[in-house]
């Protein structure tokens, strides 16, 4: 039975290291949240150009944004939160 001996020890190595997922999760958040800050540096302006004259669009945008934020934000808590475990 090589396998069992070999899942056992993958086991013990995966409980023995909870760092390594908090490290992996909190590169995701910074790679998320370098790529949420061009991706609004770079789209703001000009979604806000284009919605100019349409209040409806505007309020759109703005909740996309929102959603854009609320997201990168529920990612940096939940990472935060699994550290304390």
């Amino acid at each position: 039975m090589p396998n069992s001996n070999s899942l056992a020890s993958t086991q013990s190595v995966e409980e023995a290291s909870p760092t390594n997922h908090f490290q992996r999760r909190l590169a995701v958040c910074l790679v998320l949240t370098i790529f949420n800050l061009i991706v609004i540096a770079t789209c703001a302006g000009t979604l806000y150009r284009a919605t100019a004259y349409d209040t409806l669009e505007q309020v759109g945008v703005a909740l996309l944004f929102a959603a854009l934020l609320g997201s990168l934000a529920r990612v940096w808590f939940v990472t935060l939160r699994s550290r304390t475990r």
